[in-house]
């Protein structure tokens, strides 16, 4: 789930057809109500086929929640963006990526911001890591540049928490159903009992009232 400003206008669904793999790419969470709203709620719609669908191809099993690194200011945001996009997978691990970490004595601080960050949340989300990354060279000037980092990080990381997930899936998938199936139970049995009162309110005759008493 990637937050970065401009970086992706829709979900997108990258797919490789030699790996059983498939990352899924959302919109940028960009400081806009309509488009922050449009982002979380791409990711609920693709998580609510994933349990009620007959394909169990659409369960996440891992979780990437990217902040940029250069917009300290909005990690909080961003981050609880991310947390109410995928509510549904509260079991799923999640690692952090702090994406342009250039500044190396920075990223400590931008550690415990994300860890600030989740602390304060009401939604609880299986953190398991936070890593910054530097995904392509990026030069300062003709002496001094930022070299890629992380990235095999991430993705070993990634590789270890997958059996996990494929289980947290699972788990979090059989909450949600189960969670579906008792607000309908007591939608059914709120209807019966105001259909109930409802006729128990009919003013019934004396004599049909006598025989209607047993």
């Amino acid at each position: 789930s990637c937050g970065a400003e401009g970086t992706t206008k829709e979900l997108k669904i990258y797919e490789n057809s030699e790996l059983s793999f498939r990352l899924i790419d959302t919109a940028g969470f960009e400081p806009s109500w309509l488009k922050e709203f449009q982002a979380i709620q791409a990711v609920k719609k693709w998580s609510k086929e994933s349990a009620t669908g007959k394909k169990n191809d659409k369960r996440i099993n891992a979780i990437w929640f990217c902040v940029d690194g250069t917009s300290r200011k909005l990690f909080g945001k961003t981050i609880s963006n991310l947390s109410a996009a995928t509510r549904m997978w509260e079991s799923v691990p999640v690692i952090v990526v702090i994406t342009k970490s250039y500044s190396v004595p920075e990223r400590n601080e931008n550690i415990e911001m994300v860890q600030e960050a989740f602390a304060r949340q009401k939604v609880t989300k299986n953190l398991k890591t936070i890593i910054p990354l530097v995904a392509a060279t990026y030069v300062l000037n003709d002496a001094a540049y930022a070299a890629p980092e992380g990235v095999t990080q991430l993705i070993d990381q990634t590789n270890g928490i997958l059996p996990e997930g494929m289980q947290a899936a699972e788990q979090d998938i059989y909450r949600y159903k189960l969670k579906r199936k008792n607000i309908m139970a007591q939608s059914v049995i709120g209807t019966a009992t105001t259909a109930g009162a409802i006729v128990g309110a009919v003013p019934i005759p004396f004599a049909d009232a006598v025989i209607l008493t047993p």
